[in-house]
């Protein structure tokens, strides 16, 4: 049987069976009136957009040519009235534009999403791989259901049939996993710490003066067994009921993305994901390191790499913008500063040759300006370890190699030890530079543009208030105060 057009046309007027009445499509809501068949004679009521037809069982069946012309059964029904109605759905939702045919969707959520994930074209190379370790080893994973022996796959499940109860219960299973591996990792660290490490702790608690690293006195030693060889306080992370939750509101989010986009396809109706701020976390507070503290890291680093922990805290530079600095780059200005030109970052992708990319966004490219201590130790490294090319890269590898994070990541985590910051993070020296900045009165515009941000707002976040500079704001405020009363003159019944 041929298919016929979907509405009729002077051209292709709407065929019925001979004897047969036109049923009218019914409007939204409406359903046919039914009217008494007759079995023995199967009895046809055909459509140009589709058609009803009761089988030799008695039940009837609704079939209809989608907007691509193919030909596709709704279902078979106990009553025509009922067969009617499924059918002027369908056709409603064809006339409307919200037609999704039935097959659509029938894809896996790991198929779908590395095919996705392979066509995001804009994202820069360190977000496609972080994007790739989260469908790996969260979304796409086979994990344990909270509160049951089973397991969840959500990977092997098809778009169509994600509901946001299957997203709830994956949610919740994440949330479980991420918390339990960063327990691990969190007690994996505070074993790993040698005795001199916990005796250093000790003597600063209690208020002995010990160096940063090197040898420990025999008599600190004797006194740390002596008081029962306490151990350095834990990270705390192990017991943090927020542990593990920025991995899993990451996995949330990159989910949420996957699905809108299968809902714009129209694979999907609607997304699946619908648990509030599951995609938001709060970040822990960080107590950016001091100048001091500063300056025991550096002095705790290989020689090569000390002045960019001094940079990296007092310029607030990414630590893809500070490692793709090459000598032409950095600019002498009068009064023994220097200006750094912010104009590529590296690309660092695990597996993958370090390459060099532009800057996070527009507004990374920018310059930033060093004075004091910090210009100078920047000049004293390039004349000792940078080579003379204007390509060169100011920090390097002692074989002239970018360098990458993973060697940056285990320099660092050695020298936060010493100043007693095993909390600190090299993004953290960032957080460092960015307050610094905020203390010393910058203005929030000044303040994005330093840091290289498209927003206000995303500036905010590296402002952090300290108890000193509240102090010194509130004895600026009284002096005000005071210029503003005069000699002698009393204010709210104080005397100025």
């Amino acid at each position: 049987m041929s298919s016929a057009p979907l509405s009729p046309t002077p051209e292709h007027p709407v065929e019925l069976d001979a004897g047969a009445h036109p049923v009218p499509l019914a409007a939204p809501g409406e359903l046919p009136v039914d009217r008494p068949v007759r079995r023995a004679a199967r009895r046809q009521t055909r459509r140009g957009y589709g058609n009803v037809n009761q089988l030799p069982s008695g039940r009837w069946r609704a079939r209809y040519t989608g907007p691509d012309g193919k030909r596709r059964t709704i279902g078979t029904y106990p009553t025509r009235g009922e067969a009617d109605a499924a059918l002027a759905g369908v056709l409603s939702d064809v006339y409307r534009g919200t037609y999704r045919a039935p097959e659509r969707g029938a894809v896996t959520l790991a198929t779908y999403a590395r095919r996705w994930l392979a066509q995001q074209t804009e994202l820069r190379p360190g977000t496609v791989d972080l994007y790739a370790r989260l469908l790996d080893r969260w979304v796409l994973a086979e994990l344990p259901v909270v509160g049951s022996s089973s397991r969840l796959d959500l990977g092997r499940v098809e778009l169509r049939a994600l509901t946001p109860t299957a997203v709830a219960e994956w949610f919740a299973a994440v949330t479980a996993a991420a918390r339990a591996s960063a327990t691990s990792r969190a007690e994996r660290a505070d074993a790993s710490r040698t005795d001199a490490q916990h005796a250093r702790a000790w003597a600063r608690a209690q208020g002995m003066s010990v160096g940063a690293s090197g040898r420990l006195p025999a008599a600190v030693l004797d006194g740390w067994r002596a008081a029962g060889r306490p151990a350095a306080a834990a990270t705390g992370a192990n017991s943090s009921p927020d542990a593990g939750r920025t991995q899993a509101a990451q996995a949330y989010r990159l989910l949420r993305t996957v699905c809108n986009a299968a809902v714009r396809e129209r694979l999907i109706d609607a997304s699946p994901c619908q648990i509030r701020r599951a995609g938001q976390v709060r970040p822990a507070e960080r107590v950016p390191a001091t100048p001091a503290e500063v300056d025991t890291i550096a002095a705790a680093m290989p020689e090569r790499f000390r002045a960019a922990v001094v940079v990296a805290a007092w310029s607030a530079l990414r630590a893809g913008e500070l490692f793709a600095l090459e000598r032409r780059h950095v600019e002498r200005v009068p009064g023994g500063g220097v200006r750094l030109r912010v104009e590529q970052a590296l690309v660092d992708v695990t597996g993958q040759p370090l390459t060099f990319g532009p800057p996070k966004s527009d507004a990374g490219r920018r310059t930033v300006n060093l004075h004091g201590p910090a210009a100078a130790a920047l000049l004293d490294h390039m004349r000792t370890f940078t080579g003379p090319g204007a390509r060169a890269l100011v920090f390097t590898t002692e074989s002239g190699r970018p360098v990458r994070g993973g060697q940056r990541t285990k320099m660092f985590g050695r020298a936060r030890r010493a100043a007693g910051r095993d909390d600190l993070r090299w993004h953290d020296l960032r957080h460092t530079g960015a307050t610094r900045a905020a203390e010393a009165g910058a203005t929030l515009r000044e303040l994005q543009n330093r840091l290289g941000h498209s927003t206000i707002a995303a500036a905010l976040v590296y402002q952090h208030a300290s108890d000193d500079a509240d102090r010194r704001l509130a004895e600026r405020m009284a002096a005000m105060t005071a210029r503003d009363a005069g000699p002698g003159r009393h204010l709210y019944g104080v005397p100025a």
